[in-house]
């Protein structure tokens, strides 16, 4: 054990300066500690370290007589000293540097010098928990430069690390992982406003990281991260305002890889790229590919793990940009890639990431914008894609394991267009996600490179589109199977060479799809669009639409996909059309309970919610309610729903009710009155009623129930998919004053509408309540 501060001396500190201790640590074999206490003030710092072996240099110390650490920090700064790093940092083969309770800040590594606060080189570990690098700089690698020279270089940021407002002159303003093997798994850590300026137009990769790979690969490894803030928040760079991942060869054998793996680590702490800006291209992920003859090539490419890239700003490629390397004379180029949840040969779901969470999306890319440096909407896509670049969103590769457990919701981004790809060859897959809330000045997608566009299991709905088609291609293939595309007044598909795939997709334009039978114009029947609820009513032609999938895949809120449901006709099979799978046919009523003060899904007439009495649900839960005094009528109807069937039955009504009143001359009713209608079209109000009937669910002012529900039996001969039944809400007046002096409540909670004996076919005609 080694102590920094004063005094110095027997029972006291045992060195005066960090650099002493440095070197007596090194002059002593085996592992060692060099303590830094608060009783020095150590600035101007300019220290270096060389080793293979173990050393420990921690912070937290208010003495060098204090047994155990405490939560405060040790400040080492550099301010007014050498343009050096505040630590240079060589591990060689073998050795391993651990920093605790530091904070490291005023380096300033001049020129295009690397590692303002930490330059860090070898090919050993360099492991850093709970500090601060913060208020570092230098030409690359504001915060940290960590260059590997071997196979088992490592950079390890453990628990409660924070780098921020470090700058670069040019990359890297937080850190520079270059051919090394960094992570940042555990909780706590994070990349914040720090900046990669790209002086004089030199460099600007990576404001937060800049993941390069050389004559080595280089790999990072990032989890859910601090909380609030999540791993890489607010940093700013030319190219790639989060994260730039890249590099270049030296020599024509070198064939490397640099890539990143985001992923949510912590259960309801989603692992997030966000608010983050490039003045150029990419405001979250900047990822680019290299080939040349004379000096090899590098792949970039980025798996995030139920994660989501959110809130980012650029002109072009605001949640990110892909950009390969075409090739040319004697090089065949090299692909950069973006995959959410989806692996590749030999690579799956990872061990540090969580499962999704059913009943939520499995990431997302939310609320991206493209902007220029004025803030100002410019005509650049979300998702930019560029010669041999790609991009695959829950695709199932065979070779890489079980399929996916959970989708994306793509939401909320505004650009010229949410993807658009150009160049050489790409790829574009799209499979099980929602997309909606989205603007575009142009297409919603562009591509104009020769590749493959696929559309599968997604639900494209809501959008605000400034041009039509909604897909515009040249010179891909196209496959859309298995979704739900409705845009009202877009056509579909506007396609110039490659070939078409269109297999059992709703949508509101046929022709450009190829019409029937595999295009199929019919409205989806969403459950509540308004608030962004894209899942399928029971009466949905898209529920039971498709040929099953053989393999436990998921929709996008991880729940089980084929799902066979009663009384419901398959037209392919089993399977469901876009991106949600019904689970059952319950619940036919929406917002039954009246849990939404709204009064939601109901076409609302009269009365409000009544949070003070409720029927079913939890307290509070509420109830609809009407009360009215000196009235002309005996009869006032609350408010209905339209709902339309998902086959022939036998269909029970009930409901609870109450009302005012426990006389005879005082009582109300409440009633449910229905209306079926063979041929109700969307708005179930097409003509008379086929048949109809009234409930009486509850009268008097304690809550009640009809003994026995209503009947309406719809046979096989009755039914048709825009058979309807409307549930009205009535309060009836029960008591002997007439109008104009009728005094009228009632309330409503727990409406129901069930198929009686589950699923048994009535071929008889109606019957009344």
């Amino acid at each position: 054990m080694f102590t920094v501060g004063n005094p110095v001396g027997p029972g006291q500190c045992t060195h005066g300066t960090i650099q002493s201790a440095f070197n007596a640590a090194e002059s002593s074999p085996g592992a060692d500690t060099v303590r830094l206490t608060r009783s020095l003030t150590y600035e101007p710092e300019a220290n270096s370290i060389s080793t293979n072996q173990e050393l420990t240099v921690e912070g937290g110390f208010a003495t060098c007589t204090q047994a155990t650490a405490d939560t405060q920090k040790t400040i080492v700064s550099g301010v007014g000293g050498a343009t050096e790093p505040v630590f240079r940092i060589t591990v060689n083969t073998g050795g391993s540097v651990r920093l605790r309770r530091l904070q490291i800040s005023g380096g300033d590594e001049d020129g295009s010098g690397r590692g303002g606060g930490i330059y860090f080189r070898g090919n050993g570990v360099l492991e850093i928990r709970d500090s601060l690098i913060t208020d570092n700089l230098a030409g690359s690698g504001g915060g940290i430069y960590a260059e590997g020279t071997g196979s088992d270089a490592e950079l390890v940021i453990g628990t409660d690390v924070v780098i921020s407002n470090n700058r670069a002159r040019y990359d890297g303003g937080g850190i520079v992982a270059d051919q090394v093997e960094m992570s940042m798994l555990e909780p706590g850590s994070s990349l914040l406003r720090n900046e990669a300026l790209g002086l004089g137009g030199s460099g600007g990769y990576g404001g937060g990281l800049y993941l390069r790979a050389g004559t080595r690969s280089s790999y990072a490894y990032i989890g859910s991260g601090a909380a609030v803030f999540g791993p890489v928040w607010g940093n700013r760079a030319l190219y790639g305002g989060g994260v730039a991942i890249g590099g270049a060869g030296s020599n024509f054998n070198d064939s490397e890889t640099a890539r990143l793996r985001l992923s949510t680590t912590e259960a309801g702490r989603p692992a997030r790229i966000t608010n983050n800006v490039a003045t150029v291209a990419g405001g979250g992920l900047y990822l680019k590919s290299f080939d040349s003859v004379s000096d090899g090539s590098v792949g970039a490419g980025a798996h995030l793990w139920n994660a989501s890239i959110d809130g980012n700003a650029a002109p072009d490629g605001a949640a990110a940009y892909v950009h390969g390397d075409p090739g040319g004379v004697l090089v065949t180029g090299r692909t950069a890639y973006l995959y959410f949840n989806t692996g590749d040969a030999g690579l799956w779901w990872p061990a540090e990431a969580v499962t999704c969470a059913q009943g939520i999306d499995c990431g997302g890319i939310k609320n991206n914008d493209t902007v220029d440096s004025n803030n100002q909407p410019t005509n650049g896509a979300v998702i930019r894609l560029n010669d041999r670049g790609e991009v695959r969103i829950n695709a199932y590769v065979p070779s890489s394991g079980p399929p996916q457990k959970g989708g994306v919701t793509i939401s909320g981004n505004r650009g010229g267009s949410l993807f658009h790809a150009t160049g050489a060859s790409q790829h574009m897959s799209i499979d099980n996600a929602l997309i909606t809330g989205n603007t575009s000045s142009l297409a919603l997608v562009r591509n104009t490179a020769p590749g493959l566009m696929r559309v599968v299991d997604t639900t494209i709905a809501d959008n605000t589109i400034g041009a039509s088609p909604m897909f515009s291609t040249n010179n891909a293939d196209v496959t859309i199977a298995r979704s739900v595309l409705w845009h009202p007044g877009l056509v579909m598909l506007g396609r110039s060479g490659g070939s078409q795939s269109v297999t059992a997709v709703l949508a509101s334009e046929t022709g450009s799809l190829g019409g029937m039978p595999e295009a199929v114009l019919a409205n989806p029947r969403f459950i509540d669009p308004e608030h962004g609820d894209y899942r399928l009513r029971a009466g949905s032609p898209a529920v039971d639409f498709a040929a099953a999938v053989s393999g436990d895949d998921r929709d996008v809120f991880g729940l089980p996909r084929d799902q066979d449901l009663p009384i419901k006709a398959n037209v392919r099979g089993v399977r469901d059309a876009g991106a949600f799978e019904r689970q059952s046919l319950q619940p036919f009523v929406l917002n039954a309970d009246f849990d939404f003060s709204d009064l939601r899904l109901w076409a609302y007439l009269a009365g409000s919610w009544d949070g003070s009495q409720n029927a079913v649900g939890a307290p509070g839960s509420g109830s609809w309610s009407y009360s009215g005094t000196g009235l002309s009528t005996t009869r006032v109807v609350l408010g209905r729903q339209c709902i339309h069937l998902p086959g022939p039955g036998r269909y029970r009504l009930n409901g609870r009710g109450r009302a005012g009143g426990n006389t005879m001359i005082t009582r109300d009713y409440a009633v449910l009155a229905w209306e079926f209608r063979r041929t109700g079209t969307e708005p179930c109000n097409f003509g008379p009623a086929d048949a109809f009937g009234e409930l009486t669910v509850g009268s008097g002012t304690s809550w009640g129930q009809a003994a026995a529900p209503a009947i309406i039996s719809v046979g096989p001969a009755d039914w048709s998919s825009t058979s309807s039944i409307t549930v009205s809400l009535v309060a009836v007046d029960g008591g002997i004053v007439g109008p104009p002096s009728v005094t009228l409540s009632a309330w409503f909670d727990g409406i129901t509408l069930e198929v009686d004996g589950s699923d048994v076919i009535f071929a008889d005609d109606f019957e009344a309540p």
